[in-house]
């Protein structure tokens, strides 16, 4: 089509001058998105490609709800990341620096007194226009210093997404394509690859350092 449309114009364009020309011009192209929204609609859809089907986005609330309230296993769009079995025989577990690192943590007991901190990484909302990120997010660094908890997050780690629409005949009428998903995602509530810890400790650890501590259920 488009080479059709490019020897149109040469060929009319000898014959047409000013005025004329441009509106032979703009009537090929015309013709030629006609002639591609049938197309379009000729083609059978088993030869497109399927895309993963996406997973729900949650909102801030909506995360913050399934952490609080210990639903968090029965959340699709929330999941483990990694997890740190942490041996600690001292009494007391300073959170000071954990706290500082301004990524979200909210802290269980344990029923038992098994001397280790258990630290649970979680990420949601991990997919996007049919792509699941969950495999590319790198994972901090949790470690206890003497008695100080410590958690570093993971260095910044660039992703390219490359996307096509099949559709573009039908979005450059009507709207609408890859572009429009992006600039929506700034639009809402719905963060993309959100990150948070839980630590469950033993019930007969105390925890210094912070006058705020979240605890699961409270």
């Amino acid at each position: 089509f488009i080479i059709a449309a490019v020897l149109l114009t040469v060929f009319f364009g000898k014959k047409f001058n000013g005025t004329k020309s441009t509106k032979v011009l703009l009537g090929t192209y015309f013709i030629i998105l006609v002639a591609t929204v049938i197309v379009y609609y000729s083609i059978p859809q088993s030869s497109f490609f399927a895309s993963e089907s996406d997973t729900e986005n949650l909102t801030y609330d909506q995360i913050h709800q399934a952490i609080e309230q210990g639903k968090i296993e029965n959340v699709e769009a929330i999941k483990e990341k990694e997890r740190w079995n942490i041996p600690f025989e001292q009494k007391e577990l300073n959170i000071q620096l954990f706290e500082n690192n301004n990524m979200y943590a909210i802290f269980d007991r344990k029923e038992n007194e098994d001397k280790t901190i258990e630290v649970i990484y979680y990420v949601a909302n991990t997919n996007f226009n049919g792509y699941d990120f969950y495999e590319e997010i790198p994972v901090p660094s949790v470690t206890i210093e003497g008695n100080y908890l410590t958690a570093y997050p993971p260095t910044d780690n660039q992703v390219k997404l490359y996307s096509f629409h099949n559709d573009f005949v039908i979005s450059q009428f009507r709207g609408g394509g890859i572009t429009d998903d992006f600039e929506r995602r700034y639009e809402d509530d719905k963060p993309l690859n959100y990150e948070f810890l839980i630590v469950r400790v033993p019930k007969s650890i105390e925890l210094i350092g912070s006058e705020f501590v979240n605890f699961l259920g409270e």
